[in-house]
């Protein structure tokens, strides 16, 4: 009897240590833009801000603010569906993510994520390298040099598919005469435009019924949020033959900040600039809307009389898919990104997807940005459990926030089952 007990405990051991062995905590980090919808919205309840949403014990972000996927969201429902499995993430903005992914000088997947109290320095994850990555601007030719220099030498080549597709929202902080909130603001293109290239100052240049000065708050950090947004402004307010407005994940790279004259605030992450706002009479910003949605109170500007809280599907043709197209460097006269073909032609392995931005700008609701998960053709730390969060994103069950859409596509999907090992 004894010893089949001891068999049936060595049985259940080496089931045990069977079933631990190919647990995974999937480490990611990234845009901001998509954070609500992975990992809902507990991190808004925080202070500060928590970046880092994780089911994972990652003990680098000992010290910072963190909290767990809300239940629902994308990241909770493809736990549920794979109970051995976590997916961690950290909202560090998508500059930050790719340089983490592609292997940029001095940034590491092992980093502290930080919070918003603080710039992020990683992922927060165990390993240098990470599992994946987050960006709502899409992978540019230098990126892939920085990646031919970084991380290719341990994780082989790159896939990139569209994940979801988001609205970006105005939000603002407006009072009358007498101090109560504007709440009812419905700007033409024509006025976005004079906000954000500084020749309005005062909000009834804009037809805003308040003598305060426009505080115009925009995203200090890299990312794809002003990746989207400045392209917007690039195809709807420059004229002539030299730019106004270029298309950048930097802000301060898309415009000079000194046509605010002192009137602009920066803020890290969807939810830095929202913070911003909020604490800034006089302010508007640009952000995802379901952060500005979740956030109490707090008002935002319809765009040509549409309200990004109903502003309809966001559609992807099948043609609108590029593979194995980056992004090149900005037309000289209209400030807008050109794709063009991966270089050199030995990483064409039809693992690399984009939505031809041109597409961002022919939605019902005019600002729209679309967010790309990342990772690695071979090496991956577990391509399964990659695959299932890929899929889980972008064709999952999970329901979706205000403001967000997936990216249905058979070359999408094609991608995350053939690609990722």
């Amino acid at each position: 009897m004894n010893a089949m007990i001891k068999k049936a405990a060595l049985a259940a051991a080496i089931a045990s240590a069977a079933i631990s062995a190919h647990a995974t905590d999937l480490i990611g980090g990234g845009a901001s833009l998509p954070g609500v919808a992975y990992v809902g919205d507990n991190f808004t309840n925080t202070t500060p801000q928590s970046r880092l949403s994780t089911n994972a014990a990652l003990s680098a972000g000992f010290g910072y603010v963190q909290t767990t996927p809300n239940s629902g969201s994308i990241f909770d429902v493809f736990e549920q569906n794979n109970p051995s499995h976590t997916a961690s993430y950290c909202q560090t903005g998508s500059g930050t993510g790719k340089r983490v992914l592609l292997g940029a000088s001095g940034w590491l997947a092992s980093g502290d994520c930080r919070d918003y109290s603080a710039s992020p320095e990683g992922f927060s994850g165990l390993n240098a390298l990470p599992d994946f990555a987050g960006s709502d601007a899409p992978l540019t030719a230098d990126n892939i040099v920085t990646f031919q220099n970084g991380n290719q030498a341990a994780r082989t080549n790159l896939v990139q598919v569209p994940a979801l597709g988001a609205f970006l929202g105005l939000p603002i902080n407006i009072q009358d005469g007498s101090g109560n909130p504007i709440t009812n603001v419905d700007l033409s293109t024509a006025d976005v435009c004079a906000i954000f290239d500084g020749s309005a100052t005062v909000w009834s240049d804009v037809g805003v019924p308040s003598s305060q000065q426009i505080k115009v708050v925009y995203r200090s950090d890299g990312s794809g949020t002003t990746f989207a947004f400045t392209q917007y402004l690039a195809a709807n307010c420059n004229s002539g033959s030299i730019p106004t407005f270029t298309t950048e994940e930097l802000y301060s790279d898309a415009i000079s900040l000194s046509v605010y004259g002192g009137r602009d605030v920066g803020g890290s992450g969807n939810g830095g600039v929202i913070d911003e706002v909020t604490g800034t009479p006089g302010a508007i910003g640009y952000a995802n809307f379901s952060n500005v949605a979740v956030e109490p109170g707090l008002a935002y500007a319809l765009v040509e009389g549409h309200d990004p809280a109903n502003g309809g599907s966001i559609n992807v043709a099948a043609s609108d898919i590029l593979i194995d197209q980056v992004l090149g460097d900005n037309d000289s006269v209209t400030g807008l990104p050109s794709p063009e073909l991966l270089q050199p032609a030995s990483l064409r392995e039809g693992c690399l997807a984009v939505v031809d931005p041109a597409v961002q700008l022919e939605q019902v609701y005019p600002i729209v940005a679309f967010t790309n998960l990342l990772t690695y053709t071979e090496n991956n730390n577990d391509p399964a459990a990659t695959q299932a969060l890929f899929t889980e994103v972008t064709a999952g069950s999970s329901s979706l926030p205000v403001g967000y859409a997936r990216v249905a596509s058979t070359a999408v999907s094609n991608i995350i089952s053939t690609c990722i090992n």
